[in-house]
């Protein structure tokens, strides 16, 4: 009899365990989840690696020292759940993001300086320190960061294009749909199926105003690296006709797209 209690008592205590453990499998199922590249992209894609304040999750992928989000931000909150209202015009002051000409899960929104920067003075420090529209636990890149980014690319032989001794990084980070074919060797136009060896998808969003111009041939992304008395800020971007990703200083109005890189 007692025989039969004690094997009673061990079915049900293996069926508690059992269900305990596919009940914390279900709950962790949604956590971030990495992923050693399978032969894709990348240095590990991250899934589900961060949700910001409208409910929109990122997929992200670890290049180096970085982990950077996979696709453009498209979020028309703060962290703190403050809202950024939707421009209908330019503004150097007033903080407002733009709608893409399609879907804005593949092109994200465009956010002109101020909103990206929520009013924090810029930055040129490695990380940048400046949160600004990323959500919590991410920050809006600065240039040291953009270059920590471009310089492992180039130093990594599965992601540059390398002419004699020159070593390109624009195809290994921009995406291989929607951009504009252009001849050149070792351009972003140029065969663009053998883009994006880094997972980082840079898609040609272009920037507002002059989406319609833009899209298709450029990716402009802001930084937390600017003049803080000045008129412009400086974005990185790649264009269909480079093989590079470049530096400009464009006027702090224009609406460009936003990556956030892991603090």
């Amino acid at each position: 009899m007692k025989r039969t209690i004690y094997l009673i008592a061990g079915i049900i205590l293996c069926l508690i365990l059992c269900t305990t453990s596919c009940q914390k499998e279900k709950i962790n199922s949604d956590k971030p989840v990495e992923t050693p590249d399978p032969g894709l992209q990348g240095d590990g894609i991250i899934r589900n690696a961060v949700t910001d304040y409208d409910g929109n999750t990122y997929d992200a992928v670890r290049l180096g020292d970085q982990v950077w989000m996979a696709s453009n931000l498209r979020t028309t909150h703060y962290a703190s759940g403050y809202a950024i209202d939707e421009g209908s015009g330019t503004s150097y002051h007033t903080a407002y993001y733009y709608k893409p000409d399609g879907d804005p899960k593949t092109y994200g929104y465009y956010y002109n300086w101020p909103a990206v920067m929520n009013g924090v003075d810029p930055s040129d420090s490695n990380p940048s320190g400046v949160q600004g529209v990323c959500p919590d636990g991410w920050h809006v890149p600065s240039d040291a960061e953009w270059d920590q980014l471009t310089d492992y690319c180039k130093s990594n032989d599965n992601y540059a294009c390398i002419e004699f001794i020159s070593r390109y990084a624009a195809k290994s980070l921009a995406a291989i749909d929607g951009w504009e074919d252009y001849d050149l060797e070792y351009t972003v136009g140029n065969d663009p199926s053998t883009n994006n060896a880094t997972g980082f998808g840079a898609v040609p969003a272009g920037y507002y105003p002059g989406i319609s111009v833009t899209q298709g041939k450029r990716a402009s992304f802001w930084g937390a690296s600017g003049c803080d008395y000045c008129t412009y800020a400086y974005e990185h971007y790649i264009s269909y006709n480079s093989r590079d990703m470049y530096r400009l200083g464009p006027e702090k109005y224009f609406g460009m797209s936003v990556r956030c890189v892991k603090d």
